[in-house]
């Protein structure tokens, strides 16, 4: 018999000081009527500051409503930064494309473009040293905490975001940072584990361009090192200085967990960073801006979707 769909409810009290509420859909490993595609961007990346300039990729999955001369329609962009040892390459296999197209094949969810992009310099060297070691390639630093490269945020930005969404029928009118900026609303950041830390580390960041976000069984280091020490004081400071320094720009924050197996310290961060003024606890876009959802769920970059499939209900609206 096939599985059901589900929702999974903590009430107030029971993990943290409010209610969290995550739908399983179990249709998401199942067979799409409507299938998507990907195709691979090529760019290059000179903001390390190190002289020299990094040829790099990324996937971007086109929804399978995505029609290239239909310049009048334009997509929202939601960007997915991989986990430790992970690739861009991690949702282009049969069966990971195929949990990507059924998020879209009910019509619960609006199509958007996806990009999955890496923190990584070279993707295959850089992954057989993680996978040997355990630890960040020399030289990698620490800027965003948990091995994200330095200058990362400048990449996204500077780079991957023309070269991506100039290229197809988005909200991005120019290259110039004022139509980076202009296009916010129609743009949003997430990704899985250490691309969850580094999904903190994009708001912090770069809040000007994407006003929608997604960390995923991952928390914020705060811009220390991985293992730190790091006080309540210290991640509410990291997390709502931009949107402190931007009062005016609108914002969502929808945060999600495994549980009770998974990152511990995420859940501990939700006890208390949704309780910072700048936050309104809730799930209407209309009305709130923060949000924190708890599965049953392993830890496994491959079970994203069915985390995108709770956020993208809420995101973009």
């Amino acid at each position: 018999m096939a599985e059901e769909k589900k929702t999974i409810i903590h009430p107030a009290g029971e993990v943290i000081d409010f209610e969290t509420v995550f739908e399983y859909n179990p249709d998401i490993a199942g067979e799409p009527k409507k299938t998507g595609r990907f195709e691979r961007v090529d760019y290059y990346t000179e903001v390390y500051e190190d002289g020299k300039r990094h040829p790099k990729y990324c996937n971007v999955y086109l929804p399978w409503c995505y029609d290239p001369e239909d310049r009048d329609r334009k997509y929202n962009v939601m960007y997915y930064q991989h986990g430790n040892t992970c690739d861009p390459d991690i949702f282009t296999s049969a069966e990971g494309k195929k949990t990507i197209d059924c998020l879209f094949d009910s019509g619960e969810i609006d199509p958007c473009i996806m990009v999955f992009t890496t923190y990584y310099f070279d993707v295959t060297k850089d992954i057989e040293i993680r996978k040997s070691t355990g630890d960040v390639p020399a030289g990698d630093g620490n800027y965003g905490g948990g091995g994200i490269i330095p200058n990362f945020y400048k990449e996204i930005v500077e780079d991957v975001i023309p070269a991506v969404e100039l290229r197809y029928n988005t909200w991005l009118a120019d290259c110039s940072d004022e139509a980076k900026k202009a296009s916010r609303d129609h743009r949003g950041f997430s990704g899985y584990s250490r691309g969850a830390v580094c999904t903190w580390y994009i708001l912090h960041n770069d809040f000007e361009y994407f006003r929608y976000y997604a960390p995923m069984s991952c928390m914020t280091t705060a811009g220390l090192p991985l293992n730190a020490k790091k006080t309540p004081e210290q991640v509410t400071d990291y997390i709502t200085e931009p949107i402190r320094n931007n009062p005016g720009l609108p914002f969502f924050i929808f945060a999600s967990n495994g549980h009770p197996n998974d990152v511990a310290p995420m859940t501990e961060q939700m006890k208390y960073v949704p309780k910072a003024d700048v936050f309104s606890y809730g799930r209407d876009p209309e009305k709130n801006n923060f949000f924190f959802a708890l599965s049953e769920f392993r830890h496994t970059d491959m079970l994203a979707p069915y985390y995108f499939y709770n956020s993208l209900k809420v995101l973009f609206k």
